[in-house]
Protein backbone atom coordinates (compact mmCIF):
# COMPACT_ATOMS: atom_id res chain seq x y z
CA UNK A 1 0.00 0.00 0.00
CA UNK A 2 1.54 3.28 -1.11
CA UNK A 3 0.41 6.82 -0.36
CA UNK A 4 -1.05 8.04 -3.69
CA UNK A 5 -3.66 5.29 -3.98
CA UNK A 6 -7.37 5.02 -3.26
CA UNK A 7 -6.67 2.12 -0.89
CA UNK A 8 -4.40 4.25 1.26
CA UNK A 9 -6.86 7.16 1.19
CA UNK A 10 -9.56 4.87 2.65
CA UNK A 11 -7.10 3.43 5.16
CA UNK A 12 -5.98 6.86 6.35
CA UNK A 13 -9.54 8.18 6.56
CA UNK A 14 -10.40 5.34 8.96
CA UNK A 15 -7.20 5.97 10.96
CA UNK A 16 -7.83 9.73 11.13
CA UNK A 17 -11.43 9.33 12.31
CA UNK A 18 -10.53 6.60 14.76
CA UNK A 19 -7.59 8.52 16.24
CA UNK A 20 -9.37 11.86 16.71
CA UNK A 21 -13.02 10.97 17.20
CA UNK A 22 -13.38 7.34 18.34
CA UNK A 23 -10.56 6.79 20.82
CA UNK A 24 -10.50 9.39 23.56
CA UNK A 25 -7.86 8.02 25.92
CA UNK A 26 -4.14 8.45 25.32
CA UNK A 27 -3.23 4.78 25.76
CA UNK A 28 -6.05 3.69 23.45
CA UNK A 29 -4.78 6.09 20.79
CA UNK A 30 -1.24 4.74 21.12
CA UNK A 31 -2.42 1.14 20.71
CA UNK A 32 -4.66 2.15 17.80
CA UNK A 33 -1.76 3.80 15.93
CA UNK A 34 0.43 0.75 16.53
CA UNK A 35 -2.29 -1.56 15.19
CA UNK A 36 -2.79 0.72 12.16
CA UNK A 37 0.96 0.77 11.51
CA UNK A 38 1.25 -3.00 11.65
CA UNK A 39 -1.79 -3.35 9.39
CA UNK A 40 -0.18 -0.90 6.95
CA UNK A 41 2.99 -3.00 6.95
CA UNK A 42 1.04 -6.24 6.58
CA UNK A 43 -0.31 -5.04 3.22
CA UNK A 44 3.12 -5.87 1.75
CA UNK A 45 3.58 -9.18 3.57
CA UNK A 46 2.12 -10.08 6.96
CA UNK A 47 5.24 -12.09 7.80
CA UNK A 48 7.26 -8.88 7.90
CA UNK A 49 5.29 -7.84 10.98
CA UNK A 50 7.07 -10.50 13.05
CA UNK A 51 10.43 -9.12 11.95
CA UNK A 52 9.32 -5.58 12.82
CA UNK A 53 8.18 -6.72 16.27
CA UNK A 54 11.40 -8.69 16.84
CA UNK A 55 13.54 -5.66 15.93
CA UNK A 56 11.48 -3.51 18.28
CA UNK A 57 11.71 -5.97 21.17
CA UNK A 58 15.46 -6.55 21.02
CA UNK A 59 16.25 -2.84 20.75
CA UNK A 60 13.86 -2.02 23.58
CA UNK A 61 15.78 -4.58 25.64
CA UNK A 62 19.18 -3.21 24.67
CA UNK A 63 18.04 0.34 25.45
CA UNK A 64 16.87 -0.79 28.87
CA UNK A 65 20.15 -2.65 29.58
CA UNK A 66 22.27 0.33 28.52
CA UNK A 67 20.15 2.90 30.35
CA UNK A 68 20.03 1.04 33.65
CA UNK A 69 23.75 0.30 33.80
CA UNK A 70 26.15 2.85 35.26
CA UNK A 71 29.39 1.00 34.49
CA UNK A 72 30.89 2.26 31.23
CA UNK A 73 32.28 -1.15 30.31
CA UNK A 74 28.85 -2.80 30.45
CA UNK A 75 27.16 0.09 28.65
CA UNK A 76 29.74 -0.18 25.87
CA UNK A 77 29.36 -3.98 25.76
CA UNK A 78 25.59 -3.79 25.34
CA UNK A 79 25.95 -1.05 22.72
CA UNK A 80 28.35 -3.16 20.66
CA UNK A 81 26.06 -6.17 21.05
CA UNK A 82 23.07 -4.08 19.91
CA UNK A 83 24.93 -2.81 16.84
CA UNK A 84 26.10 -6.30 15.90
CA UNK A 85 22.60 -7.75 16.30
CA UNK A 86 21.03 -5.06 14.13
CA UNK A 87 23.77 -5.24 11.51
CA UNK A 88 23.46 -9.02 11.31
CA UNK A 89 19.68 -8.78 11.03
CA UNK A 90 19.90 -6.15 8.30
CA UNK A 91 22.80 -7.93 6.63
CA UNK A 92 20.99 -11.25 6.39
CA UNK A 93 18.03 -9.81 4.50
CA UNK A 94 19.97 -7.36 2.33
CA UNK A 95 23.30 -9.03 1.72
CA UNK A 96 23.17 -12.77 2.49
CA UNK A 97 22.30 -14.03 -1.01
CA UNK A 98 24.99 -12.05 -2.83
CA UNK A 99 27.55 -12.75 -0.07
CA UNK A 100 26.87 -16.50 -0.14
CA UNK A 101 27.14 -16.57 -3.94
CA UNK A 102 30.50 -14.78 -3.97
CA UNK A 103 31.93 -16.78 -1.05
CA UNK A 104 30.97 -20.07 -2.71
CA UNK A 105 32.64 -18.89 -5.92
CA UNK A 106 35.74 -17.95 -3.90
CA UNK A 107 35.81 -21.34 -2.12
CA UNK A 108 35.43 -23.12 -5.46
CA UNK A 109 38.25 -21.09 -6.99
CA UNK A 110 40.49 -21.79 -4.01
CA UNK A 111 39.78 -25.52 -4.23
CA UNK A 112 40.63 -25.60 -7.93
CA UNK A 113 43.98 -23.97 -7.19
CA UNK A 114 44.76 -26.48 -4.45
CA UNK A 115 44.20 -29.60 -6.50
CA UNK A 116 40.87 -29.49 -8.23
CA UNK A 117 38.90 -31.16 -5.45
CA UNK A 118 35.43 -29.94 -4.65
CA UNK A 119 35.31 -27.42 -1.83
CA UNK A 120 33.98 -28.70 1.50
CA UNK A 121 32.83 -25.18 2.31
CA UNK A 122 29.56 -24.20 0.70
CA UNK A 123 26.93 -21.81 1.99
CA UNK A 124 23.31 -22.49 1.02
CA UNK A 125 22.17 -19.91 -1.51
CA UNK A 126 18.60 -18.95 -0.77
CA UNK A 127 16.43 -16.22 -2.22
CA UNK A 128 15.83 -13.93 0.75
CA UNK A 129 12.76 -11.73 0.42
CA UNK A 130 13.73 -8.15 1.25
CA UNK A 131 11.30 -6.64 3.78
CA UNK A 132 10.07 -3.19 2.77
CA UNK A 133 11.74 -0.42 4.75
CA UNK A 134 14.04 -2.70 6.77
CA UNK A 135 16.94 -0.24 6.44
CA UNK A 136 14.80 2.61 7.70
CA UNK A 137 13.26 0.95 10.73
CA UNK A 138 16.61 -0.62 11.65
CA UNK A 139 18.23 2.82 11.64
CA UNK A 140 15.36 4.17 13.75
CA UNK A 141 15.77 1.32 16.22
CA UNK A 142 19.51 1.96 16.44
CA UNK A 143 18.82 5.66 16.95
CA UNK A 144 16.93 4.77 20.14
CA UNK A 145 19.83 2.65 21.41
CA UNK A 146 22.41 5.33 20.53
CA UNK A 147 20.37 8.15 22.09
CA UNK A 148 20.07 6.19 25.34
CA UNK A 149 23.80 5.43 25.29
CA UNK A 150 24.65 9.09 24.63
CA UNK A 151 22.27 10.13 27.44
CA UNK A 152 20.09 12.18 25.10
CA UNK A 153 17.06 10.34 26.47
CA UNK A 154 16.35 7.97 29.35
CA UNK A 155 15.37 4.37 28.58
CA UNK A 156 11.65 4.28 27.83
CA UNK A 157 9.63 2.17 30.22
CA UNK A 158 6.61 1.93 27.94
CA UNK A 159 7.11 -0.79 25.33
CA UNK A 160 4.10 0.47 23.29
CA UNK A 161 5.86 3.84 22.92
CA UNK A 162 8.89 2.14 21.36
CA UNK A 163 6.59 0.08 19.16
CA UNK A 164 4.91 3.25 17.92
CA UNK A 165 8.22 5.01 17.32
CA UNK A 166 9.69 2.20 15.20
CA UNK A 167 6.49 1.22 13.35
CA UNK A 168 4.81 4.64 12.85
CA UNK A 169 3.34 4.08 9.39
CA UNK A 170 3.96 7.48 7.72
CA UNK A 171 7.71 6.96 8.28
CA UNK A 172 7.90 3.16 8.07
CA UNK A 173 8.56 2.38 4.40
CA UNK A 174 11.05 5.10 3.39
CA UNK A 175 11.56 7.42 6.33
CA UNK A 176 12.23 10.15 7.19
CA UNK A 177 14.57 8.59 9.75
CA UNK A 178 13.36 10.47 12.81
CA UNK A 179 15.68 10.24 15.80
CA UNK A 180 14.26 8.74 18.98
CA UNK A 181 15.11 11.88 20.93
CA UNK A 182 12.91 13.87 18.52
CA UNK A 183 9.95 11.48 18.23
CA UNK A 184 9.45 9.95 21.68
CA UNK A 185 8.79 13.28 23.51
CA UNK A 186 6.01 13.98 20.98
CA UNK A 187 3.96 10.88 21.78
CA UNK A 188 2.32 12.21 24.93
CA UNK A 189 1.31 15.62 23.42
CA UNK A 190 0.04 13.91 20.25
CA UNK A 191 -2.09 11.23 21.89
CA UNK A 192 -3.56 13.70 24.40
CA UNK A 193 -4.37 16.38 21.81
CA UNK A 194 -8.04 17.30 21.92
CA UNK A 195 -8.37 15.56 25.28
CA UNK A 196 -6.32 17.73 27.59
CA UNK A 197 -7.12 21.49 27.80
CA UNK A 198 -4.76 23.71 25.83
CA UNK A 199 -3.55 20.94 23.52
CA UNK A 200 -2.08 22.00 20.21
CA UNK A 201 -4.30 22.02 17.11
CA UNK A 202 -3.61 20.12 13.89
CA UNK A 203 -1.41 22.00 11.39
CA UNK A 204 -3.95 21.38 8.65
CA UNK A 205 -2.78 24.11 6.26
CA UNK A 206 0.83 22.98 6.31
CA UNK A 207 -0.17 19.31 6.09
CA UNK A 208 -2.44 19.91 3.08
CA UNK A 209 0.29 21.90 1.31
CA UNK A 210 2.86 19.15 1.88
CA UNK A 211 0.53 16.39 0.69
CA UNK A 212 -0.43 18.33 -2.46
CA UNK A 213 3.24 19.09 -3.12
CA UNK A 214 4.18 15.44 -2.68
CA UNK A 215 1.44 14.22 -4.98
CA UNK A 216 2.47 16.63 -7.75
CA UNK A 217 6.12 15.64 -7.43
CA UNK A 218 5.41 11.92 -7.52
CA UNK A 219 2.42 11.55 -9.83
CA UNK A 220 3.27 14.27 -12.33
CA UNK A 221 6.98 15.03 -12.36
CA UNK A 222 8.53 11.69 -11.33
CA UNK A 223 6.07 9.41 -13.14
CA UNK A 224 5.98 11.32 -16.43
CA UNK A 225 9.73 11.97 -16.66
CA UNK A 226 10.42 8.30 -15.88
CA UNK A 227 7.89 6.94 -18.34
CA UNK A 228 8.52 9.33 -21.21
CA UNK A 229 12.29 9.67 -20.98
CA UNK A 230 14.40 8.01 -18.31
CA UNK A 231 13.15 4.40 -18.33
CA UNK A 232 13.03 3.99 -22.15
CA UNK A 233 16.55 5.35 -22.59
CA UNK A 234 18.21 3.56 -19.66
CA UNK A 235 16.59 0.28 -20.70
CA UNK A 236 18.54 0.31 -23.99
CA UNK A 237 21.23 2.99 -23.92
CA UNK A 238 23.12 1.77 -26.97
CA UNK A 239 20.35 2.77 -29.44
CA UNK A 240 20.03 6.40 -28.32
CA UNK A 241 21.88 9.54 -29.31
CA UNK A 242 24.54 11.07 -27.01
CA UNK A 243 22.28 14.03 -26.25
CA UNK A 244 19.44 11.71 -25.21
CA UNK A 245 21.80 9.70 -22.98
CA UNK A 246 22.94 12.88 -21.20
CA UNK A 247 19.39 14.23 -20.88
CA UNK A 248 18.29 10.90 -19.42
CA UNK A 249 20.92 11.28 -16.70
CA UNK A 250 19.70 14.80 -15.91
CA UNK A 251 16.16 13.46 -16.02
CA UNK A 252 17.02 10.81 -13.44
CA UNK A 253 18.35 13.54 -11.14
CA UNK A 254 14.93 15.18 -11.44
CA UNK A 255 13.10 11.88 -10.98
CA UNK A 256 14.92 10.71 -7.85
CA UNK A 257 14.42 14.14 -6.26
CA UNK A 258 10.74 14.40 -7.19
CA UNK A 259 10.08 10.79 -6.18
CA UNK A 260 11.84 10.80 -2.82
CA UNK A 261 11.10 14.36 -1.73
CA UNK A 262 7.50 13.79 -2.84
CA UNK A 263 7.29 10.76 -0.55
CA UNK A 264 8.88 12.75 2.28
CA UNK A 265 6.43 15.64 1.82
CA UNK A 266 3.48 13.25 2.01
CA UNK A 267 4.94 11.41 5.01
CA UNK A 268 5.49 14.67 6.89
CA UNK A 269 2.00 15.92 5.99
CA UNK A 270 0.29 12.67 7.03
CA UNK A 271 2.19 12.63 10.34
CA UNK A 272 1.12 16.25 10.94
CA UNK A 273 -2.53 15.26 10.55
CA UNK A 274 -1.97 12.83 13.43
CA UNK A 275 -0.24 15.44 15.59
CA UNK A 276 3.42 14.49 14.99
CA UNK A 277 6.11 16.89 13.76
CA UNK A 278 8.69 15.38 11.41
CA UNK A 279 12.03 17.04 10.59
CA UNK A 280 12.49 18.45 7.11
CA UNK A 281 14.06 15.87 4.78
CA UNK A 282 14.81 17.96 1.65
CA UNK A 283 15.70 21.62 1.34
CA UNK A 284 16.19 22.53 -2.33
CA UNK A 285 19.30 20.31 -2.74
CA UNK A 286 20.04 21.25 -6.36
CA UNK A 287 20.73 24.85 -5.33
CA UNK A 288 23.82 23.70 -3.41
CA UNK A 289 27.19 25.39 -3.90
CA UNK A 290 29.12 22.23 -2.99
CA UNK A 291 28.64 18.53 -2.33
CA UNK A 292 29.07 19.27 1.39
CA UNK A 293 26.11 21.64 1.22
CA UNK A 294 24.20 19.15 -0.93
CA UNK A 295 24.33 16.60 1.89
CA UNK A 296 22.97 19.20 4.28
CA UNK A 297 19.97 19.56 1.98
CA UNK A 298 19.41 16.04 0.57
CA UNK A 299 17.81 13.27 2.66
CA UNK A 300 18.61 15.38 5.71
CA UNK A 301 17.48 12.84 8.30
CA UNK A 302 19.73 10.16 6.76
CA UNK A 303 22.77 12.42 6.48
CA UNK A 304 22.26 13.65 10.06
CA UNK A 305 22.03 10.00 11.20
CA UNK A 306 25.33 9.24 9.47
CA UNK A 307 26.90 12.36 10.95
CA UNK A 308 25.68 11.87 14.53
CA UNK A 309 26.24 8.13 14.86
CA UNK A 310 28.96 7.22 12.33
CA UNK A 311 31.04 10.28 11.45
CA UNK A 312 31.39 11.32 15.10
CA UNK A 313 32.09 7.70 16.09
CA UNK A 314 35.02 7.71 13.64
CA UNK A 315 36.35 10.81 15.39
CA UNK A 316 34.72 13.55 13.33
CA UNK A 317 36.89 16.67 13.24
CA UNK A 318 38.28 16.23 16.76
CA UNK A 319 41.57 14.49 15.95
CA UNK A 320 43.13 16.43 13.12
CA UNK A 321 42.55 16.80 9.41
CA UNK A 322 43.70 13.31 8.37
CA UNK A 323 41.29 11.65 10.79
CA UNK A 324 38.52 13.96 9.59
CA UNK A 325 39.09 13.06 5.94
CA UNK A 326 39.14 9.36 6.81
CA UNK A 327 35.90 9.74 8.78
CA UNK A 328 34.19 11.44 5.83
CA UNK A 329 35.22 8.79 3.32
CA UNK A 330 34.45 5.83 5.61
CA UNK A 331 31.06 7.25 6.58
CA UNK A 332 29.93 7.74 3.00
CA UNK A 333 31.19 4.31 1.89
CA UNK A 334 29.09 2.75 4.65
CA UNK A 335 26.23 5.00 3.54
CA UNK A 336 26.64 3.63 0.03
CA UNK A 337 26.62 0.01 1.21
CA UNK A 338 23.52 0.77 3.31
CA UNK A 339 21.66 1.08 0.00
CA UNK A 340 22.71 -2.40 -1.11
CA UNK A 341 25.56 -4.86 -1.62
CA UNK A 342 26.69 -3.92 -5.11
CA UNK A 343 29.81 -2.43 -6.64
CA UNK A 344 27.95 0.65 -8.00
CA UNK A 345 26.68 1.52 -4.49
CA UNK A 346 30.23 1.11 -3.17
CA UNK A 347 31.55 3.38 -5.93
CA UNK A 348 28.76 5.88 -5.31
CA UNK A 349 29.57 6.07 -1.60
CA UNK A 350 33.29 6.35 -2.36
CA UNK A 351 32.65 9.17 -4.83
CA UNK A 352 30.65 11.11 -2.25
CA UNK A 353 33.21 10.53 0.48
CA UNK A 354 36.22 11.47 -1.63
CA UNK A 355 34.64 14.70 -2.87
CA UNK A 356 33.51 15.62 0.65
CA UNK A 357 37.07 15.01 1.84
CA UNK A 358 38.54 17.15 -0.97
CA UNK A 359 36.13 19.97 -0.23
CA UNK A 360 37.03 19.82 3.46
CA UNK A 361 40.76 19.72 2.69
CA UNK A 362 40.61 22.82 0.48
CA UNK A 363 37.67 24.61 2.20
CA UNK A 364 35.75 24.54 -1.07
CA UNK A 365 32.23 25.90 -1.22
CA UNK A 366 32.27 27.51 2.22
CA UNK A 367 31.48 31.02 0.92
CA UNK A 368 28.12 31.83 -0.65
CA UNK A 369 28.71 35.56 -1.16
CA UNK A 370 30.05 35.20 -4.69
CA UNK A 371 29.54 37.09 -7.91
CA UNK A 372 26.49 35.76 -9.77
CA UNK A 373 28.47 34.04 -12.50
CA UNK A 374 30.80 32.36 -9.97
CA UNK A 375 27.83 31.19 -7.94
CA UNK A 376 26.21 29.79 -11.08
CA UNK A 377 29.40 27.91 -11.98
CA UNK A 378 29.63 26.40 -8.49
CA UNK A 379 26.00 25.31 -8.50
CA UNK A 380 26.33 23.86 -12.01
CA UNK A 381 29.54 22.02 -11.07
CA UNK A 382 27.90 20.51 -8.00
CA UNK A 383 24.81 19.51 -9.96
CA UNK A 384 26.95 17.90 -12.68
CA UNK A 385 28.83 15.80 -10.13
CA UNK A 386 25.60 14.80 -8.37
CA UNK A 387 24.03 13.84 -11.71
CA UNK A 388 27.01 11.68 -12.60
CA UNK A 389 26.84 10.04 -9.20
CA UNK A 390 23.14 9.28 -9.75
CA UNK A 391 24.08 7.43 -12.94
CA UNK A 392 26.36 5.25 -10.81
CA UNK A 393 23.64 4.91 -8.17
CA UNK A 394 21.05 3.76 -10.74
CA UNK A 395 23.32 1.19 -12.39
CA UNK A 396 22.60 -2.38 -11.36
CA UNK A 397 26.17 -3.50 -12.10
CA UNK A 398 29.45 -2.38 -13.65
CA UNK A 399 28.34 -3.47 -17.12
CA UNK A 400 25.31 -1.19 -16.98
CA UNK A 401 27.48 1.67 -15.74
CA UNK A 402 30.03 1.10 -18.47
CA UNK A 403 27.27 1.05 -21.09
CA UNK A 404 26.18 4.57 -20.12
CA UNK A 405 29.72 5.88 -20.64
CA UNK A 406 30.22 4.05 -23.94
CA UNK A 407 26.86 5.39 -25.15
CA UNK A 408 28.22 8.94 -24.87
CA UNK A 409 29.89 8.40 -28.26
CA UNK A 410 26.58 7.76 -30.08
CA UNK A 411 26.75 11.06 -31.98
CA UNK A 412 25.70 9.54 -35.29
CA UNK A 413 22.50 7.90 -34.01
CA UNK A 414 19.44 10.04 -34.82
CA UNK A 415 17.25 11.44 -32.05
CA UNK A 416 14.22 9.23 -31.41
CA UNK A 417 12.63 10.45 -28.14
CA UNK A 418 10.06 13.24 -28.09
CA UNK A 419 11.80 15.70 -25.77
CA UNK A 420 9.60 18.82 -25.27
CA UNK A 421 7.29 17.49 -22.52
CA UNK A 422 9.92 15.68 -20.39
CA UNK A 423 12.36 18.59 -20.82
CA UNK A 424 9.70 21.01 -19.60
CA UNK A 425 8.98 18.83 -16.56
CA UNK A 426 12.71 18.48 -15.80
CA UNK A 427 13.05 22.26 -16.07
CA UNK A 428 10.18 22.79 -13.62
CA UNK A 429 11.46 20.17 -11.17
CA UNK A 430 14.88 21.79 -10.95
CA UNK A 431 14.11 25.50 -11.33
CA UNK A 432 11.30 25.57 -8.75
CA UNK A 433 14.00 24.85 -6.16
CA UNK A 434 15.41 28.31 -6.85
CA UNK A 435 12.21 30.08 -5.76
CA UNK A 436 13.30 32.27 -2.80
CA UNK A 437 12.24 31.23 0.70
CA UNK A 438 10.39 34.49 1.32
CA UNK A 439 8.06 33.79 -1.62
CA UNK A 440 7.32 30.34 -0.21
CA UNK A 441 6.55 31.84 3.21
CA UNK A 442 4.30 34.53 1.73
CA UNK A 443 2.45 31.92 -0.30
CA UNK A 444 1.83 29.88 2.85
CA UNK A 445 0.52 32.96 4.65
CA UNK A 446 -1.87 33.64 1.77
CA UNK A 447 -3.06 30.01 1.82
CA UNK A 448 -3.76 30.22 5.56
CA UNK A 449 -6.01 33.25 5.05
CA UNK A 450 -8.16 31.48 2.43
CA UNK A 451 -11.63 30.59 3.83
CA UNK A 452 -12.10 26.91 4.68
CA UNK A 453 -14.89 26.31 2.08
CA UNK A 454 -12.65 27.72 -0.65
CA UNK A 455 -9.80 25.45 0.52
CA UNK A 456 -12.15 22.48 0.33
CA UNK A 457 -13.20 23.36 -3.21
CA UNK A 458 -9.59 23.87 -4.27
CA UNK A 459 -8.44 20.54 -2.81
CA UNK A 460 -11.39 18.68 -4.35
CA UNK A 461 -10.64 20.23 -7.75
CA UNK A 462 -6.97 19.36 -7.35
CA UNK A 463 -7.71 15.68 -6.72
CA UNK A 464 -10.11 15.53 -9.66
CA UNK A 465 -7.59 17.11 -12.04
CA UNK A 466 -4.79 14.90 -10.70
CA UNK A 467 -6.85 11.76 -11.28
CA UNK A 468 -7.45 12.88 -14.88
CA UNK A 469 -3.87 13.82 -15.82
CA UNK A 470 -2.02 11.14 -13.85
CA UNK A 471 -1.07 7.80 -15.31
CA UNK A 472 -3.17 4.71 -14.69
CA UNK A 473 -0.43 2.86 -12.82
CA UNK A 474 1.64 4.22 -9.94
CA UNK A 475 5.22 3.01 -9.77
CA UNK A 476 6.56 2.18 -6.29
CA UNK A 477 8.70 4.85 -4.70
CA UNK A 478 12.37 4.43 -5.56
CA UNK A 479 13.50 4.16 -1.95
CA UNK A 480 11.11 1.32 -1.12
CA UNK A 481 13.82 -1.05 -2.35
CA UNK A 482 16.14 0.06 0.43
Amino acid sequence: MIFPTFTFACFFLVVFIGFWYVFRRSRDRTIFLIAASYLFYAFWDWRFCFLLFFSTAINYGFGWLIGTRKEHVWRKFYLVLAVLTNVLLLGFFKYYTILATHLNALFSWGSSLSGGQESIFSLPVIAVLLPVGISFFTFKALSYVFDVYLCKISPVKSFPDIMLYISFFPQLASGPIVHASDFLPQIEPAVTAGIEPGSRPISFDRAATLIVSGLIKKMVFANFISTLLVDPIFSNLSIFNTLEVIIAAVGYSAVIYADFSGYSDMAIGIALLLGFETPENFNRPYTSFSVTEFWKRWHITFSSWLRNYLYFAFGGSRFGKKRTLFALIATMIIGGLWHGASIPFLIWGGMQGCVLALERAFNYGTKRSLEPWKAAVQILTTFSFVTLSWVVFRSSNLQALGLWFTSLKNFSIPLSISLPVPLFLIFLTITTQFVPSYIRKRSMKCWITVPIPVKGIFLAAFFVILSIVSMSGIAPFIYFQF
